[in-house]
């Protein structure tokens, strides 16, 4: 399995700050031999949080997928 990591950044409120930040991080994961591979412009991390806060969401769901993110995670760092 490929290494892959995710980064949450919140851009700065101005245009020029925001072109600075996208263009800097393209160019620092290109000159490292990497690539971007997604982005998205929604929070997914405010959704999956209103999922799992969700009166129908089973607990062992939630706590399975937790189970093996860690996993994935413990396999890409070792």
């Amino acid at each position: 399995m490929s290494a892959f990591v995710t980064y949450v950044i919140r851009l700065p409120e101005a245009q020029d700050a925001k072109r600075a930040v996208t263009t800097g991080v393209r160019e620092l994961v290109e000159s490292h031999g990497g690539e971007i591979t997604g982005m998205s412009n929604e929070d997914e991390m405010t959704v999956l949080d209103l999922i799992e806060r969700h009166e129908d969401i089973r607990g062992h769901i939630v706590d399975e997928a937790r189970v093996q993110a860690k996993s994935l995670c413990s396999e890409i760092t070792n």
